[in-house]
Order: C-alpha cells, then structure tokens, then sequence
C-alpha cells in the first residue's frame, strides 16, 4: 500500500471514530515516544528517520497536550507497570543519542508543556566533540555535488579517481571510507580524513563541526540539562552493545563513568544503540543494576511487558501526524494485533 493510500484510510478511520475506541480500549497501554535528533539545517532530508524538524516537533507536543495525553517520567512510568497504576493512555518520550540539537531545538519546546523526557546519551562523541564520524562521511556523500572523488593522498585503500555515479557506487565507496576510518584510524585522524574528504566532496566539513548538526551534547550541555529537570540516561559508550558479557559491562562502565559526575546520580536506565539487542543481554543488565531497557520495537507497553523489553513508537520527519495519532491513540497496535492472528501473517 502507498503512503498517499494509508494516510488516506487512517484519515477515513479517524472520522469513523476507530481512534477514540482504539483509545479506550487500549488505555492502560504505555506509550513511548522515541526520537533522536532535531534539523538544524537540512538533517531531516539527509535522514528523516533520524532528525525531526523542530516545527514538526513542536506540533507532535501542542498535540500531546491538547488531547489531554499524561506525560509521565520514566521512572513513574515504569513504577506505574509495576504497580498497576498507571493513568489512563499514559505516554513517556525519549530522546536517543544525545544530539547538540536536543539542548538547541528539544529542550525550549517540553519546558513551554513541563514534559518530562529522558535523554539517552552515548558518551565517546560527547567526550570527542566532534562531529560524528560514520555519520558525517554519509552526510558529506549525500550532499556533495561532485561526480567523482580524487583519492589522491589520502591513504586510503581506495586509489584514483573514483565515479560516484551511480548511486550504489558511490554508497560502496562511501562505506569502504567509514569501515576503513573505524578500525584502522585514531579519532584525531578520522576528523582529518573528514576534513579533506569534505573539501574533495565539495562540502563544508569545518561549517558542519561550527554548527554542530552531527555532534552531540558537550560535558556541561548535559549539566544544565539535567539541572533544568531531563532525566539523563545510559545508551553505552561506543552506542554499541555486543553479545559477549565483557564488552557490555565495559560499555556500560565507561557511560557511567562520563556520565553519572555531571548529573550527580546513579543511572539505571538503558537504551539499547541501534534497536539491537538480545535477551543474552538480559541477565549481564541485571547484574549492571539496569532496571529498564527500551528497544525500537513497536507496540504499547504493559505489566506483562519485560522491563528490559519495553517497545517504543520512533517518530521522524517521515512519520505524518495522522500515522502519529494513529500509533499515539493505540489504533495502529490493534491493527498489529490484528495482523498477528490472521492466518499467514
């Protein structure tokens, strides 16, 4: 089905009244909202999945609000599942990754509704301050208005004068740069192979580090974040989390360690980086004192759902508002309920 056709149906189910009931009848569901960076120029067509425009933030909470939707803090939120006392169509937001734009573009607009949000920060590009690495070579291959890259000097294991036409060739070039960049480079050397890959792309790298579009929050952004009342959270070190029990406890370790000096408290809540994880992780969290854990798995959240299980709604620049009410108002989960009976589903 098209979107043009979904979005035409899900408005013709709204006017039925199939939001309302969907409401009602899954009201004692938990709803957790996910979202990840916010536009500071052109972000949300780079990657809409991943950065939001601020107007279109802004309208996701105006929404919130005038509907009457609680907006709760993790922490009440998880203790309301436990305790069963939940209020009606409770909904909790969350914030991945810890991008500068939270502090610039987020922040102002939950203060303007007294939201609470729990901010899940990854601590190595924090620590860095620089823009992220993977991310900034996508963005500089996406926005470059050359036809080819010249490779000269560059030591990389590419030589020549390299097409980036067509698509699937430049995106092969491009992930060859980032594989090589992340295991043969030091972060130092990963920011000058950006610069020159910036300045042969035709692209502004030193304008994208100014700007600080890719970058995430610095030691005292997070301070006067969490001073103003966001929750502050883990979401490991290196935002990965490999299937060996060593490795976890070494990327949890290292996020706190950045993190819990500069909000003064012990941080028991995790996001798992990517959406990936496993229940092996489970029993390893446990034992890190990790009391929830939320993944990118859609679906409203109940006393039955595992704490360190819990799903979330991923809202983006490609989510339109009636998809939004639609998930919001439970009538998408009852649609999955739905397709999850039907016989070859």
């Amino acid at each position: 089905m098209s979107d043009t056709l979904k979005r035409t149906f899900l408005q013709a189910f709204k006017y039925l009244g199939l939001f309302s009931l969907a409401r009602f009848v899954t009201r004692r569901g938990l709803r957790i909202l996910c979202y990840h960076g916010f536009a500071l120029s052109d972000e949300s067509d780079f990657r809409p999945k991943l950065f939001m425009r601020p107007e279109t933030f802004q309208a996701r909470m105006r929404y919130l609000s005038a509907q009457g939707y609680p907006v709760l803090s993790l922490d009440q939120a998880c203790q309301g599942l436990e305790k069963g006392s939940l209020p009606d169509d409770a909904v909790a937001i969350t914030i991945d990754d810890g991008f500068y734009s939270v502090f610039r573009c987020a922040a102002p607009v939950l203060k303007v509704h007294s939201f609470p949000v729990t901010v899940y920060v990854t601590s190595y590009y924090s620590q860095m301050q620089s823009p992220i690495f993977r991310l900034v070579v996508q963005y500089m291959f996406w926005k470059t208005p050359e036809n080819d890259l010249d490779t000269a000097g560059l030591r990389l294991p590419l030589s020549g004068k390299l097409p980036l036409r067509p698509n699937e060739k430049k995106d092969s070039i491009m992930w060859e740069i980032i594989r090589f960049g992340e295991t043969r480079l030091e972060e130092p050397e990963r920011r000058i192979l950006a610069y020159e890959l910036g300045t042969r792309l035709g692209v502004d790298y030193s304008n994208i580090q100014k700007t600080r579009e890719l970058s995430l929050l610095n030691p005292q952004e997070i301070r006067d974040l969490a001073t103003e009342g966001m929750d502050i959270q883990l979401h490991t070190h290196r935002h990965r989390l490999p299937e060996e029990q060593g490795l976890v406890e070494r990327e949890i370790r290292q996020n706190r360690e950045f993190l819990e000096p500069l909000v003064s408290k012990k941080l028991q809540h995790l996001c798992y980086p990517s959406g990936v994880w496993s229940k092996r992780h489970w029993p390893w969290l446990d034992r890190l004192e990790i009391i929830s854990a939320t993944t990118c798995g859609p679906g409203l959240n109940y006393a039955e759902t595992p704490r360190l299980g819990l799903r979330r709604f991923l809202d983006g620049e490609n989510i339109s508002q009636i998809e939004f009410e639609a998930e919001l108002s439970g009538f998408s989960e009852i649609l999955r309920w739905v397709r999850a009976v039907l016989p070859g589903s």
